[in-house]
């Protein structure tokens, strides 16, 4: 399959890209500039990914010419302080990648057979005691979720045959993502719960998140929202403990929730409030985890550290 992706060169993307060349697939990675030695004309050889830029796409669509499937994985990371600047960031990111994507491919006259669009768990809210999955309704009443509302709704103008919108949980990764500060403290010696610890990480596995990515591509079935989170969510307790014991560590030291707000603001709400979210439909669809359990998920990720 000849795939377009966005997003292709960071951390879940280069996991992702890795997993389809091993499958045979070709196609273009988009990115923002070119490498020194990339090649300028957009082809794609057999077997590969090579990189073209959003300029020249905006000047010859034409480019994506045989692509089959589109994966739109691009936004700035929302682990930052989230000033009015970083916020207009991290919702432009976003928005307007989709809307790039959809006037690109539409002036083309491109109609790939599946869109795979990114999009997060935050459209749900937060709740300490709710449960959500697909079916469950949306919400606008915070500036993440407002980010996922206006994201999916540009990403609706983005051609396609069958469309899936990844609901993406906490992806744990050895070597990139949350996963290597959020062990910080314990690695220091100083782990244990933040706040009160009860509240919900929906997360899931890199290499599940990939493995969910590529059956989205096949399964003709599933399509609309799905949620891309683990079928066991786990309290900040239980992940601290599972970390703790996975590194040898003590589970001690409580962080309050007040300093943690007066440190990172507004984003202090990813630490101190969450959401229990299942994955009912990738479920159903037949998909299974290799990783349900966040255990299984740190001894897997910290095997050799």
């Amino acid at each position: 399959m000849r795939i377009a992706i966005t997003g292709g060169t960071g951390f879940i993307g280069q996991a992702l890209m890795k997993a389809l060349m091993s499958l045979g697939h070709s196609g273009w990675i988009i990115s923002r500039s070119l490498p020194d030695k990339a090649p300028g004309n957009g082809s794609s050889p057999a077997g590969g990914f090579v990189r073209v830029s959003w300029g020249q796409l905006e000047s010859s669509p034409q480019l994506l010419n045989g692509v089959q499937a589109v994966i739109n994985l691009a936004g700035e990371t929302i682990s930052q302080r989230w000033t009015e600047t970083a916020k207009n960031r991290i919702r432009s990111s976003r928005v307007e990648t989709a809307a790039k994507l959809a006037d690109i491919l539409n002036r083309a006259g491109i109609m790939p057979k599946v869109l795979v669009q990114a999009s997060g768990v935050n459209a749900y809210g937060f709740s300490d005691s709710a449960a959500f999955t697909e079916e469950s309704p949306t919400v606008e009443e915070d500036f993440l979720a407002s980010v996922v509302r206006d994201w999916e709704h540009a990403a609706k103008a983005i051609p396609a045959e069958r469309k899936v919108t990844l609901r993406f949980g906490v992806v744990l990764g050895r070597d990139g993502g949350a996963l290597p500060r959020m062990l910080l403290p314990f690695r220091m010696m100083a782990g244990g719960p933040l706040g009160s610890g009860q509240q919900w990480m929906s997360w899931i596995h890199l290499q599940d998140l990939v493995q969910l990515i590529i059956h989205s591509l096949d399964s003709v079935t599933l399509e609309g929202a799905v949620n891309a989170t683990a079928p066991e969510p786990a309290r900040n307790s239980e992940f601290g403990r599972a970390a703790a014991k996975t590194l040898d560590r003590p589970y001690w030291l409580i962080a309050p929730s007040p300093p943690l707000r007066l440190a990172l603001g507004e984003m202090s709400d990813l630490l101190l409030k969450g959401q229990r979210v299942i994955p009912a439909k990738a479920l159903a669809n037949g998909f299974r985890f290799q990783f349900p359990s966040i255990q299984e998920a740190l001894d897997d990720l910290l095997a050799r550290s």
